[in-house]
């Protein structure tokens, strides 16, 4: 479902950043097109305006200076002087023949109104056609009187189109090219977006699956017992040992019902709907009370439980305590079921530098491998991967964890020195205001 959703995805934002990239290209690939067409057209301008000048200033244009002006302007430069062309070979070839040329300008010249018999200054410009023509080309004519001498000199000044017209199509594959290889990167910077953007939700499914698999493999124990128990309690060839039959379903009873209050919180946890009767609790009296309901459990386990205080009193905390008990009494059942009897148990509170609360559980049993601690506070994680026994499901740790963050505490464990593991529960200063 993901795969395919993110396949959707990264062919939508592609397509979208396509189109935008497609468009801010075209406008800027037009605007280079206008100018580059804009220079070339001041360039014409200025090599018409420069023979326009030579003519009517100087009268005599040197063959020399005229074909530095075709080659520098693509240009072909025609001039008449009172009816008579100026002999100029040229200073270049263009792709048609230059009497051809010539005729053509001419002609569409004097379509176009230019009346060479006229003494006025005259000036038409066009674009050169004709069928027999390899190139485009564009033209402009003039008619320069010359009133001292009552004559009249005819330019043609006919510029070669090609150069601008190729020009102006490879900028388009240019521009095309860049499109092409910029919506290839632009996909698949959208295909490691999007994956990037759906990894939490795929890992989310994932733990999803993993904690539907889990509890329900733990689920199916205690019921099997229940159910077989009472298969037993029920048969009359068992019915002698009925009392013995029903005592292990109630125990399976509240085995299951310990399993559903844990997944109900984890649950609650993941929907946000989980809520805690907070209240202003003193840390102090707390913790002298949590100490001794729980010392005498651990004299029963073959532990000595011990309670370390500061000389000034703690700062109170906004908690539920019913919830903060049993997280406690998760992180102390853990120290006294997993260190080895006649080992100590320390419960320490103390207030950081900053501010805060920290309140620590440490034991002197085998500890947490470091390559365990990451994955101790998840759901159905054994420390040792050995105990199977069904007072434990994986879950006491998870729990307590959950119940921390709703504090608006952390829960972290650490090396105990000399070896055991400390879970070490610690407000912020901001979660005891």
């Amino acid at each position: 479902m993901l795969d395919r959703l993110q396949r959707r995805l990264t062919v939508l934002f592609s397509l979208l950043t396509a189109a935008v990239l497609a468009a801010a290209l075209a406008l800027t690939c037009r605007m280079a097109q206008s100018e580059y067409k804009a220079g070339a057209d001041l360039l014409f301008a200025n090599t018409v305006a420069a023979v326009e000048d030579a003519v009517t200033q100087n009268g005599m244009v040197r063959d020399s200076w005229l074909a530095r002006q075709e080659i520098a302007g693509r240009v072909v430069i025609y001039l008449e002087d009172n009816g008579q062309p100026l002999r100029f070979p040229g200073g270049w070839t263009p792709a048609d023949d230059r009497a051809q040329l010539v005729e053509l300008a001419r002609q569409q010249a004097a379509a176009a109104g230019l009346d060479t018999g006229r003494m006025r200054r005259q000036r038409v410009s066009f674009d050169l056609t004709g069928q027999a023509l390899r190139q485009s080309y564009a033209c402009t004519a003039l008619v320069l009187p010359h009133e001292q001498l009552g004559t009249a000199a005819v330019l043609y000044v006919i510029r070669d189109m090609g150069q601008v017209h190729a020009r102006l199509g490879r900028m388009v594959w240019q521009y095309a090219g860049l499109w092409a290889l910029g919506a290839v990167m632009l996909a698949l910077l959208c295909r490691w977006m999007v994956g990037r953007a759906l990894r939490p939700t795929a890992q989310a499914l994932q733990k999803q699956r993993e904690f539907i698999a889990a509890a329900g493999h733990e689920l199916r124990s205690p019921l099997t017992v229940l159910k077989a128990s009472l298969q037993a309690a029920q048969a009359p060839e068992t019915a002698g040992q009925a009392p013995q039959f029903l005592h292990n379903a109630a125990a399976e009873a509240d085995r299951l019902a310990r399993l559903t209050d844990d997944l109900l919180i984890l649950a609650g946890g993941d929907a946000g709907v989980w809520r805690t009767a907070l209240a202003k609790l003193d840390a102090d009296t707390f913790l002298i009370e949590l100490y001794g309901r729980f010392a005498p459990v651990a004299r029963a386990q073959g532990h000595t439980l011990t309670l370390s205080l500061p000389d000034a009193p703690l700062p109170a905390l906004h908690a539920d305590a019913q919830r903060l008990e049993q997280l406690f009494a998760v992180l102390l059942n853990n120290a006294f079921e997993y260190a080895p009897a006649g080992t100590p148990v320390e419960l320490t509170a103390r207030v950081t530098a900053q501010g805060g609360l920290c309140v620590a559980v440490a034991d002197h049993g085998p500890g947490v491998p470091d390559a365990d601690k990451w994955r101790i506070f998840d759901r159905f994680a054994r420390g040792d991967p050995s105990r199977t026994d069904k007072a434990h499901f994986g879950l006491g740790l998870a729990v307590a964890a959950e119940i921390a963050a709703l504090h608006g505490a952390g829960l972290q464990v650490q090396d105990t020195p000399g070896g055991g593991a400390t879970f070490v529960v610690s407000w912020p200063p901001a979660a005891l205001r």
